[in-house]
């Protein structure tokens, strides 16, 4: 019993990570719309911008959490600093 219900998360997980890895690009377009179309400084904007690429370089190594971590910091740090120029 044990051993089916280990078997069937491993499959699950399995099944869901590619659903994840494909989440990273999404993220990234999403945050250069966002710098198209919000004011921020020329600091912010370069540190959005190191952010995001750092966040796809992960994505591209394969280290998905590591990934959305950085572009979830780049939106955040986005979204903060709306009119802030």
């Amino acid at each position: 019993m044990i051993r089916s219900t280990m078997l069937a998360g491993a499959a699950l997980l399995l099944a869901v990570a590619p659903a994840y890895a494909s989440h990273c690009p999404a993220d990234a377009e999403a945050i250069d719309a966002g710098l198209a179309a919000i004011e921020v400084s020329d600091e912010v904007r370069a540190e959005v911008e190191s952010l995001r690429d750092e966040g796809m370089e992960q994505h591209e190594a394969g280290d998905h959490a590591a990934a959305e971590a950085a572009l979830a910091e780049a939106m955040r740090l986005l979204l903060n600093n709306v009119g802030a120029e």
